[in-house]
């Protein structure tokens, strides 16, 4: 199973040395975080296999890194894959669980104590995926803490594009279809965002969810086949954790509503 990686974004300060041996520093912006590395985007140009010192501003804390390579670029910046120098790095103040503990996992969420303010990368599963979704919060044990506390979702700045994106419509069940999935899923219906090259971000409703997949429901129309990422709960301008699938189900509306769409996860 690969690594989450969370789709935030945090800034972030540079420094190096460039590819003419003077040293520089360079304000930039994370894209994705996770426990080995991240994607980040700045304008000053990289090359692979340089190291460079990395401090995330939020939490004030550095680590070695090396760049892994150049994954796109515009007119005025770059993006970079990194990874740590060293495994214990984590400059984002962000706690993550063991691997092993998500493969059961229905949702995936970056939460907060609401008591000493620790975020930690979280497996829920469907009971606990409801909750949160119902009540923007969940009880559950604090290592800190030492004790039950009250966790919500960590939240960052929210961009204007995001702001923008319209509220999922709920709509009344769909007449049942056949069940070709080989998990059961159960009813869950919170806020998940399908991400496509065709549509990039649509902000959905669920139908149901397990470990290998969900159903959406959306107005736009998905094709089978398709290779989508979703996240599954999503929180506009949150810390968000997006999944690789794909579309193996399509169910059509008459104009105007809400089709349904089967999705598997391909990591």
């Amino acid at each position: 199973m690969k690594t989450d990686r969370i789709s935030v974004e945090m800034a972030i300060e540079v420094v190096g040395t460039d590819l003419m041996g003077r040293a520089f520093m360079a304000d930039g912006k994370t894209i994705l975080v996770g426990r080995q590395g991240a994607n980040i985007n700045l304008a000053q140009k990289l090359a692979p296999h340089q190291e460079i010192n990395l401090r995330c501003i939020e939490t004030s804390k550095e680590a070695e890194a090396r760049v892994v390579g150049q994954i796109g670029q515009t007119e005025n910046d770059y993006t970079y894959s990194i990874e740590f120098l060293e495994a214990e790095a984590n400059p984002w103040g962000i706690e993550f669980p063991p691997i092993a503990e998500g493969e059961d996992a229905v949702g995936r969420v970056v939460l907060e104590c609401s008591a000493c303010h620790i975020r930690e990368l979280t497996y829920l599963n469907e009971s606990q995926l409801e909750v949160l979704e119902t009540n923007n919060s969940l009880a559950r044990y604090c290592k800190r803490c030492a004790d039950y506390t009250v966790w919500k979702k960590s939240t960052v700045e929210i961009s204007s594009t995001e702001a923008a994106a319209p509220a999922p419509a709920p709509a009344p069940p769909a007449k049942r279809t056949e069940n070709l999935r080989r998990e059961h899923r159960r009813e869950v219906r919170v806020t998940t965002c399908i991400r496509s090259n065709e549509y990039h971000d649509d902000i959905v409703m669920s139908r149901n969810a397990s470990r290998g997949g969900l159903c959406f429901e959306s107005t736009r129309m998905y094709s089978k086949g398709w290779k989508i990422e979703v996240a599954i709960p999503y929180t506009r301008g949150g810390a968000n954790i997006f999944l690789s699938a794909q579309i193996v189900r399509v169910q059509p509306a008459p104009s105007g509503e809400l089709s349904v769409f089967g999705v598997a996860y391909t990591q």
